[in-house]
This record gives C-alpha cells, sequence and structure tokens, in this order.
C-alpha cells in the first residue's frame, strides 16, 4: 500500500479540545449501495472535487469531477440571432430607460445561451471496469465505506465476484489531484481495471439547468482527446472546440501501469496493472495545460498532513458534553460542515455555486448574493487565509465588467451581477437576476470581516478599490426625490426574499438599511486611509428614505399597509425583516426597539413549516441577538424541518428545485454556530446564543466575534 499515516495537530499546546477524538467520531460510515438521489461523498480541495460511489470512484454511479476552472460554451443560437444584439429590456426607472438584464423575448435563443454560458464541465468519470464494463451496483456486494475526516481519506471494501476489492481515496489540498489505491486478486487474474471517461457536455437549454449528472458519454464527433505517455507518467489532452485540459497520470515507477484507448471512436482509455500485480495506485491531476502529476505516495502523505493541519488550526465549537439530547447531531452538522465547505468552498478568486462542486445547478455558475453566506464564516471560525484567497479577487475580476454595466444602465461606480462566473462577468438575463438589489452591498460587509481579521492598512489599500466603485454605484443609483426629500431605491426592484412586484416595490426595508450601512463603512474606510470622502455619499447616506413601517412595526417595502401580514406571499418568507437585527450589524437606519417587535411578528407567522434554505440559520443569529438564546438553539436544532443527510450535506427544502446539496445551508449553519459561541460586537459573556441554563455546555477557541 502506498500510504502512511501521519497525525498533525498544528500548535498542540494551544488547543484545549481534543480535537482528533470529536472529529473521528462523526466520520461517514455507508454499508448500503447509494442511489442516484443520494449525495455522493467527496475528495478535494476547494477548486477541485471528485465525487465518488460505494466503490470510491465513480463506477455504477457517473458522478462528476468538478473544478473552478474547467468551463465550456455551447454552440452558438443556430436560428440566426446573434449574441450581440441583445443589450437587455428596457424599464422605465425614474422618467428615464433603463435597459435591465432580462431574457429578451424577441431573442429567446440568445436570451437563454447568456443565461446558460458558459457552464462547469465535468472533466472525467474514472470508474471501476470488470471484464471490459463498468461494475454494476448488481455485482457489488458487502460494501462498506468510511469517509476518515481528519485525514481526508475514503475507504471503500466489497466483493466482486466473490473476491474482495479495497479501494483507498484521497484529494490534495495543494493541486488538482486525486489518488486512487485499488487491491484485490480480480487484478492479477486480469479482469479488474480502471476506465478514464470524458464527456461531453450537453447543449443546455433550460430543461439542463440542474445537472446531477453531467455532461453526455459516448459522443464522439463533437470534441477530440489523444494519448501520450514516457515512464511512469502520462497525460490524456482533452480538447472541445475553445476549452481544453489535461488529466495528467502518474504511477510508482516500482508498480508500473499501462494506459491505453478501448477505441477509437470514443473517448475512454483503460488503466491495467503490471503483470501478476494485486495492486495499483495512481494519481490523476488535473489542469488546462500539460504538467507533471506528483507520485500518489508524495500526495497520499501531504494530503493526510494538509487535512490534519486543517482540523488542528482554526477555530473549533465542542457542545459534546451538553445534557441536551440535540447536541450529538448538532455536532455531527458542525464537523460535516467543516469538511464539506474546505472541499467545495474554498476556490481561490471565486465563490462556489449552490451546490458546490458535486453537480451542477443554474449551469454551475455562483449567486453574488449568496457570497455573504457562503464565506463569511472563514473569518469568524479563524481561517481568514481562506477567505482572502477568495475576496477581493472575485470583485477585482468582475469590476471591468460591473463598472461597464453601470455606465450602460447610466448609473457611475460598478453594479455587480447576480449570477454570473469570474470567465465571463456576465449578468446571466432572468427576470429576477437583472432587478435583485441586496448584492451590491456585500463588499463593505465582506471587508469589514477581512478588517476584523487583520485591522492593517494593507486590508484598507487591498478593499480600497472595489467598495470605492461599490459606494460610487450605491450613490449614484439612489433617487433623490423631491417630494419627500428622500433618497429612495427602486423601483423596479427585487429585494432578498424575490417575492414582491418589482415594479412597485419601492424602499425594500433591507436593501434601505443595508444601503445607510454600506455607505457608513466605505465612509469609515476613506477616514482611515486618510482620503477624502465624496460628498455624495455623505447626502445620500444621511438622506435615505427609512426602512417603512406599518403600525409600529417594519414592514417589507413601502406602501404596504397591515393587511399584509395576511398576505400569504410575503409572509411564506419575511426573512429580510429577521435581517434587520442579526445579519445586519448596528446601523442607524434601524431602531433596535422596532426590530425586536417585528422579529416577534415575524416568529409567530414564519411557521417550521415555510422555512428552507438558509433561513434557519439567520432566525438563529437574529433571536442570539435580541437576548433569545433559547430561540436560537431551537432554529438549530429544529431536525424534523431542516435535514441534513447522512453525509452532512445540508439540504435546502421547499420548493427550490435544485438538486442536493445546498452550500448555504452548511456555511450559514457555521456562521449562526461562530455566532452564537463567540458572540458579536457588542455582545457580552462567554457563548451569549447558547441556553447554558438548558445544559448546554459550549466548549470554543479560535473563533472570532462577528461583526
Amino acid at each position: 500500500m502506498f500510504f502512511t499515516t501521519i497525525l498533525l495537530l498544528a500548535s498542540p499546546a494551544l488547543s484545549r479540545i481534543h480535537r482528533q477524538s470529536i472529529i473521528s467520531k462523526y466520520n461517514v460510515v455507508r454499508t448500503d449501495l447509494i442511489t442516484n438521489e443520494t449525495t455522493p461523498l467527496q475528495v478535494g480541495n476547494g477548486n477541485f472535487a471528485f465525487n465518488v460511489d460505494n466503490t470510491g470512484m465513480q463506477t455504477f454511479l457517473p458522478f462528476n469531477t468538478l473544478s473552478s476552472w474547467g468551463w465550456h460554451n455551447d454552440s452558438l443560437p443556430t436560428n440566426g440571432e446573434r449574441i450581440q444584439d441583445y443589450t437587455g429590456i428596457p424599464k422605465l426607472t425614474h422618467g428615464r430607460n433603463v435597459s435591465y438584464d432580462i431574457p429578451d423575448p424577441s431573442l429567446p435563443e440568445a436570451s437563454q445561451w447568456l443565461t446558460a454560458n458558459p457552464n462547469r464541465i465535468n472533466l472525467a468519470r474514472i470508474g471501476l471496469v470488470y471484464k471490459g464494463e463498468y461494475v454494476s451496483a448488481e455485482q457489488i456486494s458487502e460494501s462498506r465505506q468510511e469517509l476518515d475526516l481528519w485525514n481526508g481519506t475514503i475507504t471503500s471494501r466489497f466483493v466482486i465476484a466473490g473476491e474482495p476489492v479495497e479501494v483507498v481515496t484521497q484529494g490534495d489540498l495543494e493541486s488538482d489531484s486525486v489518488v486512487v489505491w485499488v487491491k484485490s486478486e480480480l487484478l492479477r487474474v486480469g479482469e479488474l481495471g480502471v476506465q478514464i471517461d470524458l464527456p461531453f457536455p450537453v447543449v443546455h437549454s433550460t430543461e439542463f439547468k440542474f445537472e446531477v449528472f453531467v455532461g453526455s458519454y459516448g459522443v464522439s464527433g463533437d470534441h477530440g482527446s489523444f494519448l501520450v505517455g514516457v515512464g511512469d507518467t502520462a497525460g490524456i489532452h482533452h480538447l472541445m472546440g475553445g476549452t481544453e485540459y489535461w488529466v495528467n497520470l502518474r504511477w510508482e515507477t516500482a508498480s508500473p501501469i499501462t494506459v491505453g484507448r478501448v477505441d477509437d471512436a470514443t473517448h475512454r482509455y483503460v488503466l491495467v496493472p503490471g503483470e501478476n500485480a494485486t495492486e495499483m495506485a495512481f494519481t490523476a491531476s488535473f489542469s488546462p495545460d500539460r504538467r507533471d502529476a506528483d507520485s500518489p505516495a508524495t500526495v497520499q502523505r501531504r494530503s493526510r498532513a494538509a487535512w490534519n493541519q486543517y482540523w488542528g488550526e482554526g477555530g473549533f465549537v465542542d457542545v459534546t458534553g451538553s445534557s441536551d439530547p440535540a447536541a450529538g447531531e448538532l455536532q455531527r452538522r458542525i464537523i460535516l460542515s467543516q469538511y464539506h465547505v474546505r472541499v467545495n468552498s474554498a476556490a481561490g478568486g471565486q465563490s462556489p455555486q449552490e451546490s458546490g462542486l458535486m453537480n451542477n445547478g443554474w449551469y454551475g455558475k455562483f449567486h453574488m448574493e449568496m457570497v455573504v453566506w457562503h464565506n463569511a464564516h472563514w473569518v469568524t471560525w479563524g481561517r481568514a487565509e481562506i477567505f482572502n484567497d477568495i475576496f477581493p479577487g472575485v470583485y477585482e475580476a468582475l469590476l471591468p465588467s460591473s463598472l461597464e454595466r453601470a455606465r450602460l444602465m447610466g448609473w457611475d461606480g460598478a453594479r455587480w451581477p447576480k449570477m454570473t462566473d469570474v470567465v465571463s462577468g456576465i449578468n446571466s438575463p432572468g427576470g429576477i437576476n437583472g432587478l435583485l438589489l441586496w448584492q451590491q452591498p456585500h463588499p463593505m460587509y465582506l471587508a469589514s470581516l477581512a478588517y476584523l481579521a487583520s485591522p492593517t492598512r494593507e486590508t484598507l489599500e487591498r478593499w480600497d478599490r472595489v467598495l470605492t466603485a461599490t459606494a460610487d454605484y450605491m450613490a449614484s443609483y439612489a433617487w433623490g426625490n423631491e417630494s419627500s426629500g428622500y433618497y429612495d431605491l427602486g423601483p423596479p426592484t427585487y429585494g432578498v426574499t424575490e417575492n414582491t412586484p418589482p415594479d412597485e416595490t419601492l424602499n425594500l426595508a433591507y436593501e434601505i438599511a443595508y444601503w445607510r450601512y454600506g455607505l457608513d463603512v466605505a465612509r469609515e474606510w476613506k477616514t482611515k486611509l486618510n482620503q477624502p470622502i465624496p460628498a455624495q455619499w455623505t447626502t445620500v447616506a444621511e438622506n435615505l428614505a427609512p426602512p417603512p413601517q406599518v403600525d409600529g412595526l417594519y414592514t417589507v417595502y413601502e406602501g404596504l399597509n397591515s393587511s399584509w401580514w395576511n398576505d400569504t406571499s410575503l409572509t411564506k418568507d419575511p426573512r429580510s425583516l429577521i435581517m434587520l437585527q442579526g445579519v445586519l450589524p448596528d446601523t442607524p437606519a434601524v431602531d433596535p426597539e422596532i426590530a425586536l417587535k417585528t422579529a416577534e411578528k415575524v416568529w409567530d407567522v414564519w411557521t417550521d413549516d415555510k422555512i428552507r434554505g438558509w433561513g434557519r440559520p439567520v432566525l438563529a443569529i437574529n433571536a442570539a441577538r435580541v437576548g433569545r438564546p433559547d430561540k436560537a438553539v431551537y432554529h438549530l436544532t429544529a431536525f424534523d424541518y431542516w435535514k441534513f443527510d447522512d453525509a452532512g450535506f445540508a439540504e435546502r427544502g421547499g420548493d427550490g428545485g435544485t438538486p442536493p446539496p445546498f452550500m448555504p445551508g452548511n456555511a450559514g449553519l457555521l456562521y449562526a454556530v461562530a455566532y452564537m459561541a463567540a458572540g458579536w460586537n457588542g455582545s457580552t459573556g462567554d457563548a451569549p446564543g447558547f441556553p447554558v441554563e438548558d445544559g448546554w455546555v459550549v466548549k470554543h477557541e479560535g473563533l472570532l466575534k462577528a461583526p
């Protein structure tokens, strides 16, 4: 076997919690064969993930190998429509026509192409073949699979044709690689091997908005591949129009492997060990170019050491000493979420899609309004190095297109997209995509987190350009209403919950408050840098319309009356009002007493059966903030409603329509737990979000207070 065990705990003297024993308690063990409706286990590094069935590979279920850099454009429309003719849909906005990124009914195929492209590609399927064919579920018996969290290793044992098979699968935190080690007598007799199959992307109509299995196999004419090999290495070059990449293979010199193409008409390659060998191990390293992969033994050692270091550093929360019977399941979710965000959500310079690197939701693109929920936890869990790999890089990549978008719409600064990718920077056309508003102040919240972790001039300078462009847009977008004397936001616009009539939606409560917070942060940033504050930032910030109220409570947007509490289209998801106190730091725009009364009303009408997505974390944060730790814990432990599967992946629930997992659920849980354990700006005492009088014992270390 080509690996040894390395146990590394960074700075053990500083840790008062025995982390390894707690983490290992929650290893994932599967003994039943999974189906296409089950989330696979994964290895990976945030830029790359390899998803596996019970064989430790992609054998009887064609799960995906996804990356942050692997993208493809479908062929252009064939009905004569030209992409460059799309200019959006004009909407009357305070006396002038403004073009928004909404599908154009006169250019349906061009609009769909812009929505769906580029799309994330499946780099390869790697699976076991028995007598030349993929092993089927029916051929497997006595299956047992375990994800060893501390070491980042998946060990799969099962029986094929009466013979035991063992597969050990590992990723690499330093490269986009997977190492697979296989042991079986079936290798020696030549009946078992490994196949690499290169899929071709489907054409992404609305039918393929979500893909559990990404790409199509057996397509020969639309792409090409060829094999090169020298000594203990080989490379498969895959070309698909303007997209190309390499599968770089390596094995140990003393344990040779032969790689060959199955036939000329397909893009399938088979790996078989040397004569009489009962073991084979190889590294498959994926990259846009040809490079030498590291040996299996090197990657295995490095991977274990890196995972041990990940678990040993950063923050940790231990609730296992609590008497509340929900503590064990909450601890499981905390531990497994930490593994899953590292594998799915740590890409350099970009945020993950909602389903991470498991499958494709929304064509593989990420949503800018969700970047806080995906990534804020990195800072409060003491992992600012990962946060800083993502930010402000993602905004810097999107800045040129966002400046141009604002210019074409007649505003200053940068208008950030809603659903996008860093390759094109396009705001994918959509009825909601073109009108959503609350992603605009996110850079201020994220910059505040960065400064919380590192309050230095370097941090201030690193974020200054992004914050300046953001604040310029926010001040320019707000419309001076001569009748009221206030600055208004919208219409047309959509708010957090995307359930209001956009052409009538004026001065959304959360967006107004968030706008004030964002402009205040931008002004404070300039002060810290000893730079002048643009006068328009101050004029708009201090003269924004107040968040609307009805009968002494905040309401979703201006113009509603008290009957809105009976409007189920609005009360089925009133989370934006909960967010006024909790997720949003203190701001002059929000009266804490009114926000508390509003939250109490929302608690009554937003019942368990209606809450989905990241609703539970936001409710928990709000409850902790207003001094109700009992309700905070309730929302994190409402297990009958908030589902995490056996592998610890959060499910979205409700009518979201996306295949699991729902990564903002895992990341949101982590942010809420850190908020409740370490506290927030202005909180006092230890673990202020947990009701210690109800038997909760919370040990934590390495966490930072939230803003």
